[in-house]
């Protein structure tokens, strides 16, 4: 009896042994597919600022060669697309 309960025990253990070394691998899988996520939204909201940033650099050239009047105006118009894009 005792040889066969030392075997179950054994058994008992590798099973601990391979559940925990499983544990493992899948907790390590599961933070390398949320650093991988969490690296591709870092990488989509930078390409969107970028993308406004670019937007917003357009609309002002746009916006400076629209403003071809009178001296006057022109520096008025200036001013105001300067505030509207975020210039300075």
């Amino acid at each position: 009896m005792r040889r066969q309960g030392r075997q179950r025990e054994g058994r008992l253990r590798e099973g601990s042994e391979a559940a925990e070394v499983a544990g493992k691998a899948d907790a390590k899988a599961r933070m390398e597919i949320a650093n991988a996520n969490g690296t591709a939204a870092d990488k989509k909201s930078e390409a969107r600022r970028d993308a406004a940033s670019d937007k917003r650099d357009a609309d002002y050239a746009v916006a400076k060669r629209n403003a071809m009047c009178s001296r006057r105006s022109k520096t008025r118009c200036m001013d105001d697309a300067k505030a509207t894009f975020g210039k300075s």
